[in-house]
């Protein structure tokens, strides 16, 4: 994944639109970014995972 893309992703997701818990690790939520996908999970069970592909689709 790019990393203006990977950043656009954190500003959206950085904080869970659910309880804005903005902690990841330690039991708190979770990130992952990997070549295709974004996945952003909190502790209160919100959980989002985007894939880029469709973005480069329609490129």
């Amino acid at each position: 994944m790019l990393l203006n893309k990977s950043m656009e992703l954190m500003k959206k997701y950085g904080n869970c639109p659910e309880c804005g818990n903005r902690f990841i690790g330690n039991g708190q939520g979770g990130l992952v970014v990997e070549k295709y996908t974004f996945e952003r999970w909190c502790k209160c069970g919100w959980k989002v995972i985007v894939d880029v592909r469709k973005d480069e689709e329609d490129d």
